[in-house]
Order: structure tokens, then sequence, then C-alpha cells
């Protein structure tokens, strides 16, 4: 089919193919998202139904392409390509490499003593701020009356600063309001049950203003410092041990599971990978 507009033959032989299939107009409509009218005046003639001559041949071939129809796509028709008007080029606003010599000639002529004497006044200025002082040339004063806790010059401060934000977790002591990480010898275990999810990890959410210490199978401890309603996951190789000692304020999903404390008293529990379909 070459044609681009949907003719009375492709009406008939679409009515031909779907009475032969024994396929009633309602069917077909609805096997495509279409209404009984829009099939009809594919088979019958009229417009109506269809906003342009195009949407029409495209659905009309689309139905006979349902029934094994060998039919020609529209992606297929070439497009006519827009015809580009020529550039308009004037020669005069293009400088020639004449001008563009004698304009930086002019240049180098004006500006360059400026700059030069520019870069002079600036080196005398900052030599004259940083030459070294002798030191019985510096009178002190103390105009307001306060102590000067300035340090003296050619003295350094032999202080050094330990900056904890760098150190691992395992190595920062713990202030004295936050509990140490009191792991028992005997931990209660805690099962999670229908596990539905991996055991690689810890999520835990505060209820209140508490810490919590876990620890993986790799002796690797994390604290955390949570205020309430914040919330926390935790990566690892299981089983994980958790000690508290305000267990109850948090509530601890594991593998897809909330878990239950076995008492309010409850300050260490184990958590162990359970298999999950």
């Amino acid at each position: 089919m070459t044609n681009q507009v949907w003719s009375p033959a492709d009406g008939a032989l679409l009515k031909k193919l779907r009475e032969e299939a024994r396929l009633e107009v309602i069917t077909l409509a609805k096997l495509h998202s279409l209404s009984s009218s829009q099939v009809k005046q594919l088979e019958d003639g009229g417009d109506s139904s269809f906003y342009t001559q195009s949407i029409k041949l495209a659905t009309g071939r689309k139905l006979l392409m349902h029934f094994g129809a060998d039919v020609q796509s529209l992606d297929e028709v070439p497009e006519p390509k827009p015809v580009l008007e020529p550039e308009i080029t004037t020669e005069e606003t293009k400088p020639t490499p004449t001008t563009n010599i004698d304009f930086l000639k002019n240049i180098r002529s004006t500006y360059l003593p400026i700059f030069g004497a520019l870069v002079v006044s600036y080196t005398v200025i900052y030599l004259g701020l940083n030459l070294p002082v002798s030191v019985g040339d510096v009178k002190p004063s103390n105009i307001s009356g306060e102590p000067n806790n300035s340090v003296p010059i050619g003295k350094t401060s032999t202080e050094t600063k330990t900056d904890n934000s760098t150190l691992p977790i395992a190595s920062v002591k713990p202030q004295e309001s936050t509990p140490e990480c009191l792991w028992g010898n005997e931990v209660v275990p805690a099962f999670a049950s229908q596990s539905s999810k991996p055991g690689d990890y810890v999520h835990v959410v505060a209820k209140t203003d508490a810490s919590i210490c876990i620890k993986d199978a790799a002796s690797k401890v994390q604290v955390l410092h949570l205020k309430n309603s914040q919330s926390h996951t935790i990566r690892g190789r299981p089983p994980f041990n958790i000690f508290s000692n305000n267990l109850d304020a948090f509530k601890i999903f594991y593998q897809g599971n909330l878990l239950k404390l076995p008492s309010n008293n409850t300050k260490n529990i184990n958590l162990k990978e359970q298999k999950y379909e």
C-alpha cells in the first residue's frame, strides 16, 4: 500500500478480513481500545470519529496488521528536508589581520608603561608591610588597659591538638555522660521469625534520647547516640551483639522484622541470620 490516505479499497479489505476471521466489530474495537464507530467508519467510510486523516490511516493499518496483512509502516515515509537559506556574510564585519596587529601595537604602547608602574608600586608596598622588625624597636601599646595575651615574637606554641574526627569509633573513649559498651558473658538470643530480608544489617529507631552499641562478627563496634525519632542502619557480618542500658528505648529491626525483647530489663541481645526464601 503506497497511498497516504485511508481509501474505500482499504476499508473493504479490512471488512473482508474481519468477516473471514468471524470477528464482530465490537470485539475488534475492544481488542485495540477503539470505539465501534471508528471500526465502522474504517470499513464503510466516514471521518467524524478521527481527528485527522493520518490518525485514521495509522489506525486502519494497525487493524490490517492484526489480520496479517502486509502494509507499509508510516515511519518509512520520508519527510521533506527543509531548505536552508544561505548565510549572508558581510566583509565589513571581518577585521583584517593588519587591523588586529595595529590594535595590539596600540594597546602595548599605551598600557604597558602603566602596568609596569602599578607592579612596581605594589611591590614597594608589599615589602614595606612585610619587612622584619627588630624586637627592641617594638613598643607594645595597651591603651585600653586590658592585659596583653598575645604570643611574643619568635615564640611558637608547642601544644598539639588531637583531632578525634579522624579516629576510628573503637578508639574514641565515650564521654562521662555516655555509658561504655558492656558486653555480657551471656546474651539473650533474639531470632527473627519469617525472615524476608538479608541478615547483613540492623536498623534501629530511637523512641527517646538514648545510646546503643552494636558489634558484628568481625568485632567492629559502632556506638550510636540518637535523639528521639532518629534512625540509623548498621551494616556488617552477622551475628550481631547489641548492648544498651536502655535497650527498651529502641525499635530494632532485623531481617524484615520488628524484634520483641524478652523483658524490659534486657540489656544484651544476639542476632543470628536466619535463612529465608
